[in-house]
């Protein structure tokens, strides 16, 4: 009978329970093509509840920080792929909510690599889908909004899943998405034709439009004259938000007269 081929890309993986502690034990070795090949199989083993429970409670999220440092871009985009598989479950989000990887985590916001950016990026929309998830996140969103000037037209899926956390931080807190320019800022942003870009740009300025301030910056800002003309966009969400923020909008004095004179 002919053994089994063993994949080039993935490394051998032990019976039972013994697979986790021995492919983190080889971790240890600190070799790039070792390494990729053991983070492989542990996203492969991910996907079964009683591996991803293993390694949640059993301390090994720890030993992935120094891997988010690794030179190798390619190790840092898998160990940020095994991240976000790992937040896909509450369990995981809430083991790496408790864990000291969301510092390491927010410097990968600049990787070189537009790979592992999206693996971030993936990871911290995850984190802020639940409550704890948003708050940890609200000390990152002055540094969400500069990356948000940043971005190119060729990043849109990273802008997407940028703007969509930011929406979930802004929903819980709004003031620090405005005090970091956020009104101005979103506002320049719906002028993209991508539409999945100004859903999720909508989104956030309704969360920001709810406080007095955030109202105030939608009408200095000259915010409502696009979001006028969203009300005929050809998405229906992108016109329900726009019109959500300027519902949000005209409860303040200056509101109401700033849409008068765009209606003449």
């Amino acid at each position: 009978m002919a053994a089994a081929v063993q994949d080039p890309n993935r490394a051998a993986v032990a019976f039972g329970r013994q697979a986790v502690p021995q492919l983190f034990e080889q971790l240890q070795q600190r070799d790039a093509s070792c390494s990729l090949r053991v983070l492989t199989s542990l996203c492969d083993l991910v996907h079964e509840p009683e591996r991803l429970y293993q390694i949640v409670t059993g301390g090994f999220i720890a030993q992935l920080q120094d891997l988010l440092k690794d030179e190798d871009p390619s190790v840092r985009t898998k160990t940020c792929e095994l991240l976000h598989l790992l937040t896909s479950h509450s369990i995981g989000r809430l083991a790496l909510l408790s864990s000291s990887l969301l510092p390491p985590l927010s410097v990968l916001l600049d990787d070189s690599s537009s790979s592992c950016r999206r693996n971030v990026h993936l990871v911290l929309n995850g984190l802020a889908q639940m409550p704890a998830g948003a708050q940890a996140l609200l000390m990152l969103v002055p540094k969400l909004m500069l990356k948000l000037r940043q971005m190119e037209e060729e990043q849109e899926e990273e802008e997407v899943l940028l703007l969509s956390t930011l929406s979930s931080c802004s929903r819980l807190d709004p003031l620090p998405a405005l005090a970091s320019d956020g009104v101005p800022v979103l506002g320049h942003t719906l002028s993209h034709c991508s539409p999945n870009i100004c859903r999720e740009a909508t989104e956030v300025l309704m969360a920001l439009s709810v406080p007095e301030d955030g109202k105030r910056q939608v009408c200095e800002e000259q915010v409502l004259p696009v979001l006028m003309d969203l009300l005929q966009n050809g998405d229906l969400q992108v016109q329900t938000n726009a019109a959500g923020v300027i519902m949000n909008t005209v409860i303040i004095t200056t509101g109401p007269s700033s849409c008068l004179v765009l209606l003449r």
